[in-house]
């Protein structure tokens, strides 16, 4: 096998998330990175900088990957957003692409790090909520069926459907991706804080109603990520991991918070927070059930460095010598 076939070995993979070995760990926040690198929201996409600023994307996925994550995302994020409200940006010749076009750019410019990784990494499809009200079911499904159907030409490991918080939009989502191609590993991420009915989503729904509109049809994966940090992320975790594990579901939990609580929209920088922090209040989430964890908004490749140090020493045995 290649290195390049490696990263779309779904079944090594679905083993790797499924034992009891040792976590794996995602990346970290890219829309914050590319912020960071002079990335500005309000008048462009992180997805244009697929075109406009290759190489600062690559560089992104590279610290990652030398981090030591074993699983590395697409900076697709808002591909359904932009192709739903016809708003792909033109690329920096000022020319119009194809979605096609931008899901290989997104998976070459990933590939780029990954080809440089010690050991086997996975690369997984970013595919986030639109956000908007108002589209109509059919153009929703649509919208997610072309995106999902231009990464399967792809061949990548897996799909995320990440920072859901439309119950509707869920649903809809995950049988479009289905629709497509069955076989394909879907992930499901949710995103949550504490409001006036418990934990519930940006839109007020609480967790349990974003649970229940998947027992229907259980993705691979559960998880949260974003709106969060990984302290007040405890309860959710909790909660995921009891619904992951009911009906003998046992699902992998994957956990991804924010470097710090607040606006879940990338848009403010984030506190500074030391690397050792958070990464001993990531680890701490795999006492409540988290087997799987990274990073969402604010989390550099230091952190996730940290991380994977820290991950390391909690699964090794104290030495007795």
């Amino acid at each position: 096998m290649t290195k390049k076939q490696s990263f779309a070995d779904r079944s090594a993979l679905e083993h790797a998330l499924r034992s009891n070995k040792s976590p794996l760990l995602w990346d970290g926040g890219m829309g914050t990175a590319l912020i960071a690198r002079g990335l500005v929201l309000a008048d462009e996409p992180p997805e244009a900088w697929l075109w406009s600023h290759p190489d600062e994307v690559v560089q992104v996925h590279r610290g990652f990957v030398e981090a030591g994550v074993d699983v590395l995302q697409t900076n697709s994020f808002g591909l359904v957003r932009l192709l739903a409200s016809d708003s792909l940006p033109r690329d920096h010749a000022g020319q119009s692409r194809s979605l096609q076009a931008w899901v290989d750019r997104a998976v070459d410019l990933a590939e780029q790090a990954l080809t440089e990784a010690r050991n086997t990494r996975w690369l997984i499809a970013s595919i986030g909520p639109t956000g908007q009200v108002g589209l109509s079911t059919e153009r929703l499904a649509t919208c997610y069926r072309a995106v999902t159907e231009a990464f399967v030409r792809r061949g990548v490991c897996a799909l995320h459907l990440e920072t859901c918080f439309d119950p509707a939009e869920l649903r809809l989502a995950l049988s479009a991706v289905r629709d497509v191609d069955a076989s394909v590993p879907v992930f499901v991420s949710v995103t949550v804080t504490h409001g006036q009915q418990g934990l519930e989503t940006p839109l007020g729904v609480p967790l349990a109603r974003m649970l229940s509109e998947l027992c229907g049809q259980p993705p691979d994966l559960i998880g949260v990520n974003c709106s969060q940090n990984a302290e007040r992320m405890r309860g959710a975790v909790t909660a995921i991991a009891e619904w992951a594990r009911a009906a003998g579901r046992r699902l992998p939990v994957l956990v991804r918070p924010q470097l710090q609580s607040g606006s879940a929209d990338c848009r403010r920088n984030p506190k500074e927070i030391l690397p050792e922090r958070f990464a001993r209040d990531l680890v701490a989430l795999l006492s409540d059930g988290a087997t799987a964890l990274g990073g969402c908004c604010g989390v550099t490749a230091g952190h996730l460095a940290a991380a994977r140090q820290t991950i390391e020493g909690f699964l090794s045995p104290p030495s007795t010598l």
